[in-house]
């Protein structure tokens, strides 16, 4: 929650806000019964899984398991801040939003900001005028024909060209009332022997737009010789270098609807693959890949492909790139261009087809890397072959996915003439030495079983805590039985803690509602277990879990608790020898596992089940 926007303005933006209006911005909702539904925005699907009720001001996807208020919803939709997401709202709905003492220089900053923001969207309104408006502006309309890219498709980028001027912009910008200082905090112009004059002049403009639409900057190509060759503004007030994403505005859309976003190196990179058809592109802009980059693309995806230029650079660049992604638990893919293109030649050139035969080529970053390494290491020699498989050994480790590696060894296998099990028996042996030695690899072991094992005992506890809430009744004896370590998740475990308190003081109050209005106040909360308190808020009056399904649910639970306590004691015992006290703690906890058992095969199991 913000430091600085008072919690009664907070409560009146949720009070105001029309959920349904929002959310119906992002998908088509249908009514059903007191709530909506709809295709989730957050995943793809096929089947309406997204629930939004306006009643209680919520949503919540029973597929994903995306969940919280109106709020939370903007935040994780646009990527804002809780502030940011309580002002857009508070600006939509007309709420007068009030500050705690000490935001007034805070406030200030805003003010001073927004006339950044709109100096720099004067700017580029500017520039593209001086663009299509002009005879000025014809070298640059002619270069941009030579690129191949369209009127239609530059407009959209809001592609715009500065005069070749000391103080075009200047001037315009000075009669509109904006001082030298607001030019120079917004990298507009630079300063001199006490002068002032424009920072781009006679250069190709490209504004760079945030997720929000928001010019914060430029990135300006000259049309000669000149050098550099392209001119960025400086980091200030509002622009920070690395942390926006080129065309990230425009392809938000293409991006969660293909569910994958496709990284270039360029402005018309970007351009040329739009205009053939391929929307959901963005580009780094040049620079090394930044982890604030990647975040934000993993704000619309997890699919990242890379489509770098296909030459020595372009190459060590998307290696850079890509392993910077896997290094945020992504499998990052890659598109590999003919030797000496890049994504605008071939797109220009080649036109939707050659990007279809492109993309029909992608492979995940391990193949390219292993390809890499493949073809130029020398692998005519014993000797050769060796120096190859230990670079080869060195990429498979720091691949986490056990499936994924196996998917490569027969590429390795065929390129060093070796049988698939001899490749995969040395990367066995290499794994082992290297955990031995202390290396980030994980050794071949039974983790991955256990993660599943643990994956299962995750979702009868949630699916527990549900049903509880679906009989609230019937749930307080029940969770008054239980303690936190029945739950093995750590978000499970804050939620029963949670659903217990509320439960157990509606009862002592008499008041049921009150249960529901503790819950959604947990909701708030942007982790893991403010998603399921919405679910329970979601589901406590929907009917779905039945008395029968709540017993069966808290029968697996004890029986999940106690066959971790039994292996616990086991453990104790082998290791400590005989303890009289473990002994008879373990022959108890067995003979209870007993009768959680019979009453489990004692149950229905398909009563109470929809």
């Amino acid at each position: 929650m913000s430091a600085f926007i008072k919690e009664a303005s907070v409560q009146a933006v949720l009070a105001a806000a029309n959920i349904v209006d929002v959310v119906s911005g992002y998908t088509s909702l249908r009514k059903r019964g007191t709530t909506y539904v709809g295709l989730c925005p957050f995943h793809q699907e096929k089947t309406p899984s997204f629930t939004v009720s306006a009643d209680r001001g919520l949503y919540y996807c029973f597929g994903c398991g995306e969940g919280g208020d109106v709020v939370t919803f903007l935040e994780h939709m646009e990527n804002l801040s809780f502030a940011e997401a309580v002002e857009q709202l508070a600006q939509r709905f007309g709420v007068t939003l009030e500050y705690e003492e000490g935001a007034t220089r805070d406030v200030g900053r805003k003010d001073r900001e927004a006339r950044l923001l709109t100096l720099l969207d004067k700017a580029a309104t500017f520039y593209e005028r001086h663009l299509w408006e002009t005879e000025k502006g014809r070298t640059a309309r002619e270069y941009l024909k030579r690129r191949g890219l369209s009127e239609e498709v530059c407009r959209a980028f809001r592609v715009g060209f500065s005069p070749d001027e000391w103080r075009g912009l200047f001037s315009r910008a000075a009669k509109q009332g904006f001082t030298d200082r607001e030019l120079e905090e917004a990298g507009l112009v630079v300063r001199q022997g006490g002068r002032v004059y424009d920072r781009f002049r006679g250069r190709l403009m490209f504004p760079l737009v945030d997720h929000r639409g928001r010019v914060l900057g430029f990135g300006g190509r000259t049309l000669t010789d000149e050098t550099p060759k392209y001119v960025n503004s400086p980091e200030g007030p509002v622009y920070r270098k690395g942390q926006l994403l080129y065309g990230l505005y425009q392809a938000r859309k293409a991006i969660a609807q293909a569910d994958e976003v496709v990284v270039v190196e360029g402005y018309t990179d970007v351009l040329a693959l739009v205009q053939a058809g391929m929307e959901n592109v963005v580009a780094s802009m040049g620079t090394a890949l930044t982890e604030a980059q990647i975040g934000l693309m993993m704000r619309f995806t997890r699919n990242v492909t890379f489509m770098f230029d296909a030459d020595r650079a372009g190459t060590e660049a998307m290696l850079r790139s890509g392993q910077l992604a896997r290094a945020q638990s992504l499998r990052p893919m890659v598109m590999v261009l003919p030797a000496g293109r890049d994504p605008a030649d071939a797109a220009v050139e080649g036109g939707a087809e050659a990007l279809a035969r492109v993309k029909a080529g992608k492979m995940s970053l391990l193949r390219f890397e292993l390809m890499q390494a493949l073809e130029r290491g020398d692998t005519s020699t014993p000797e050769g072959r060796v120096k190859v498989f230990d670079q080869v050994r060195r990429i498979m480790a720091q691949v986490e996915s056990p499936k994924e590696r196996e998917e490569e060894i027969p590429l390795v296998a065929d390129r060093l003439r070796l049988s698939n099990e001899s490749v995969a028996l040395l990367l066995r042996g290499g794994r082992a030495r290297s955990a031995a030695r202390g290396g980030g690899a994980r050794p071949a072991g039974p983790l991955p079983l256990a993660q599943r094992l643990l994956a299962s005992e995750t979702t009868i506890e949630r699916e527990f805590l549900v049903a509880a809430a679906c009989n609230s009744a019937q749930a307080c004896e029940i969770l008054e039985a239980l303690t936190p370590e029945h739950f093995n998740d750590p978000s499970n475990r804050e939620v029963f803690v949670g659903l217990r308190e509320a439960l157990l003081k509606a009862r002592s109050l008499g008041e049921e509602s009150s249960a529901v209005e503790e819950l959604k106040w947990r909701a708030r909360s942007g982790s893991q277990a403010g998603a399921l308190f919405v679910r329970l808020v979601m589901e406590a009056d929907q009917g779905r879990y039945s008395t029968a399904v709540l017993e069966e649910l808290h029968l697996r639970l004890q029986e999940q608790y106690l066959k971790r306590e039994i292996a616990a004691l086991r453990e104790a015992l082998d290791q400590a020898g005989d303890n009289s006290r473990v002994q008879r703690r373990l022959v108890n906890l067995e003979r209870l596992l007993q009768s959680v058992r019979a009453g489990l095969l004692n149950l229905d199991p398909e009563e109470g089940r929809s």
